[in-house]
């Protein structure tokens, strides 16, 4: 879902614990400056900041290099912080990983599943634990869609396909997707994945989206499979991930349709040999697939949820925005007791990996390290102990969600004469009035 950006640059807190001050701390225009387009000429700021770079840092001049310097440091000065050989992939390291991860989902479908449709109490140990191992595939193909997993694309291709079209995740289209997610982080326009709403854009998404994927807790196991289906704009999402003809596609290069084509096969040969593999029955496969995809769906919601949604997270409009601003809203998330080591420290790790999406993932620890050495002493740097992450997500999703305005009261969740009259085919905006 897009918002849709004011005249006048502005920022916002998705919640009113952000006090008055805080909310323009940080990005300011000068008012000696030339006005950019659509900037206010007249706004009242608390204090003058230096500008940060939003583009690649290659090739800057001293005297750019010398503007960059401040309180919110350059892409340039961030990733000299970094260890060169972060960005380097190990070819022989990432395929161990992949294999590992691999292997250890063959035995949850190979050897788990069958126990489960002749023992089905069972079911509440095998959904979580495999869909966990399903979690972990995600995010070595995840490095597979940055191109950080090998310098082959033929090899991340090949890569992200065995470890994606088994999570029935369309490899291309979601790569696609994501990397709009990376180039424009917490930009309230032009930001994927998940969307960020004034009260008018979330009151126009379809009611029976809301209430399914984004009022109540449910939506952390329905929000992702429902993002990646569902094409129209009125159901708040970026397009579908299965059709070469979606909008998603539309300021693609061509062949991204051709690709999704590709991804999409893969992903409904899978679909269709694993109820096969259960027996046609669907009971069984509802038991052996679909719950612990329904626990991966969690997994993926929780994650990405948290790294970038907190009581304190900004969103900036466009003429406000820019890159390092943006990605200084991501958070490192300690999740503790050996996740974050189990599934490839893609929650305690996150700030450096949106800064430079080019490293695999064992590097991220050093890169962490290098990254946090700047920020942290600027006071910028976001790091949480959410070893409450699995209620952790339910609050956050209650009280803020996706929309940014999250006062009391303003969130317009779906109500049930809203719902019925969109289940009947009727203008069901005109029932919310």
């Amino acid at each position: 879902m897009t918002a849709v950006s004011a005249l006048a640059p502005r920022l916002r807190a998705t919640s009113p614990r952000m006090d008055a001050t805080r909310r323009g701390s940080l990005r300011v225009v000068d008012a000696a400056a030339p006005a950019r387009p659509g900037a206010s000429k007249t706004r009242s700021v608390p204090r003058q900041l230096p500008r940060a770079i939003s583009a690649p840092t290659t090739n800057l001049g001293t005297a750019d290099a010398a503007a960059a310097a401040g309180p919110v440091p350059s892409l340039r000065e961030l990733r000299r912080s970094i260890p060169k050989e972060c960005f380097e992939p190990d070819l022989g390291e990432s395929l161990k990983y992949a294999a590992y991860d691999l292997a250890a989902l063959a035995a949850c479908f190979g050897v788990l599943s069958p126990h489960v449709v002749d023992h089905p109490w069972l079911l509440p140990l095998y959904a979580p634990l495999t869909g966990t191992v399903m979690w972990m595939n995600f995010v070595v193909g995840h490095d597979c869609g940055h191109g950080s997993f090998s310098k082959s694309s033929l090899v991340n291709g090949v890569v992200g396909h065995l470890t994606h079209s088994p999570l029935l995740v369309p490899f291309y289209p979601w790569a696609y997707s994501h990397k709009q997610h990376h180039r424009f982080h917490n930009h309230e326009a032009k930001d994927m994945s998940h969307p960020w709403m004034s009260k008018e854009e979330y009151a126009d998404v379809n009611p029976i989206v809301r209430a399914l994927a984004l009022d109540g807790w449910w939506g952390t196991f329905l929000g992702f499979p429902g993002y990646l289906l569902l094409e129209p704009r009125w159901a708040g999402t970026d397009g579908c991930h299965f059709n070469p003809r979606s909008r998603l596609f539309d300021r693609a290069p061509k062949d991204e349709r051709v690709k999704c084509a590709v991804s999409t096969v893969a992903c409904a040969a899978f679909l269709g040999a694993s109820f096969v593999a259960c027996d046609s029955n669907p009971v069984h496969w509802f038991a052996q697939y679909a719950a612990p995809y329904l626990c991966f769906s969690w997994w993926l919601f929780t994650v990405t949820y948290l790294q970038h949604h907190d009581y304190d997270t900004k969103t900036y409009e466009e003429g406000e925005w820019e890159y390092v601003l943006g990605v200084l809203e991501t958070i490192d998330r300690e999740f503790g007791y050996g996740v974050d080591e189990l599934t490839h420290h893609i929650t305690d790790c996150h700030v450096a990996h949106h800064m430079f999406s080019d490293m695999p993932h064992y590097r991220l620890p050093a890169a962490t390290t290098g990254v946090r050495s700047v920020l942290e002493p600027l006071g910028l740097y976001k790091r949480r102990d959410t070893r409450d992450f699995v209620t952790k997500v339910f609050e956050l999703h209650s009280d803020v969600g996706h929309c940014v305005e999250s006062e009391a009261g303003v969130r317009p969740r779906a109500t049930r004469d809203e719902c019925a009259a969109a289940f009947n085919g009727e203008e069901w905006r005109e029932v919310s009035k």
